[in-house]
């Protein structure tokens, strides 16, 4: 492999565009892999191409480098799209964007490019990776653009991915510097709107999706207060989240919040919005930048959620890849298969997956 040669994950937007305009004038020997995660189909239902491969061939076509297409979807199916399906028919809310950067982005597409001769692969995410030679790790830190914060998302990378990670739109302070270098390449791509919420989830309708693909998503049960009164019926669990106010259907004299979700029994528990704070939570398979395991507890900043606020608290390490986390003060409608990610400042020092909440 040539540390020379690098392969970017050319989506056809505005990010990897630039991401691969730039690594070539800076002397890369530029590759351009797109990436087919999910089928998609005509108004009579036939498989057809994505739009985002046309604009991928033309962009790489532009800037004369060679492209490579490759169908991930089978992977795809089973580890991203599955785990997001079972995670909500178990009442938690998953991020599938943690894990298909583990798995797919920064998994099987360094394989890929490796296979293809390149030492480095590229996105477009807006964060920076360093090496300290000191410590001889790798570390991951937010982009300078405000209202970036992809960071957040790279937690889970090993150190053995991390070293072959090159973001270079980690240095650029606005996602409109980055679109005028787009439009340098190609006007029509740099117009393009930036691509929310979950891939392989049509109209960002994740509720459609799982009853498309699950019965008991629609599975209706009961509404539970606190000491397990029936109070009411809902429409199934994957229609609600922690936290949630409207949309019950539930006639109270008061207003009610959903505080849990219990999958086995079917039920959501309803309380009052006080009963939906807690003072901690526990997280498992949790990876570290910093060091391989935590020793000793850590302070940090935490979110539990990607555009959360940063919640000051301590770490504490239960063994096994598990730790307990302590906030300074209670924080609200923490919702168990989100990611719980720890900061120092700018930086990431790691995360995991909320596994359950601690009340008292």
């Amino acid at each position: 492999m040539s540390k020379n040669k690098v392969a970017v994950g050319l989506s056809g937007g505005v990010d990897s565009t630039a991401t691969a305009y730039i690594l070539k004038k800076e002397g890369y020997d530029v590759i351009g892999i797109t990436m087919i995660v999910c089928d998609e189909y005509d108004k009579d239902c036939n498989v057809i191409e994505p739009k985002f491969v046309k604009d991928a061939k033309r962009i790489a076509k532009i800037l004369d480098i060679p492209h490579y297409i490759v169908d991930y979807k089978d992977i795809f199916k089973i580890t991203v799209k599955k785990e997001f399906e079972e995670e909500y028919l178990k009442g938690r809310t998953p991020n599938p964007c943690v894990t298909c950067n583990r798995i797919i982005k920064y998994g099987k597409l360094i394989e890929t490019a490796h296979s293809l001769g390149a030492y480095y692969i590229a996105t477009g995410h807006y964060a920076t990776i360093r090496y300290d030679k000191e410590l001889k790790r790798y570390r991951i830190f937010k982009g300078v653009a405000e209202r970036k914060d992809q960071a957040y998302n790279l937690y889970s990378l090993s150190q053995e991915q991390l070293k072959h990670i090159l973001l270079p739109l980690g240095k650029f302070n606005s996602k409109e510097e980055v679109r005028k270098l787009a439009f340098e390449i190609d006007p029509m791509i740099a117009k393009k709107n930036d691509s929310t919420g979950i891939c392989f989830v049509p109209n960002e309708d994740h509720i459609s999706y799982l009853t498309s693909v699950s019965s008991n998503a629609s599975k209706s049960g009961n509404f539970v207060d606190k000491t397990g009164k029936i109070i009411g019926k809902h429409k199934g669990i994957v229609y609600y989240t922690i936290g949630q106010k409207r949309g019950l259907g539930i006639n109270c004299n008061r207003p009610m919040f959903v505080v849990a979700i219990d999958a086995e029994k079917n039920e959501i528990v309803l309380g009052e919005d006080q009963d939906t704070y807690s003072i901690g939570l526990i997280a498992k398979n949790v990876n570290f930048t910093l060091f391989d395991k935590l020793e000793e507890e850590l302070r940090v900043e935490a979110k539990v959620c990607q555009w959360g606020w940063f919640l000051p608290a301590t770490v504490f390490s239960l063994g096994k890849g598990w730790v307990k986390v302590i906030f300074d003060k209670k924080e609200r409608a923490i919702a168990p298969g989100q990611s719980v990610v720890f900061y120092h400042g700018n930086e990431v020092i790691g995360g995991g997956i909320i596994e359950s909440v601690i009340k008292e």
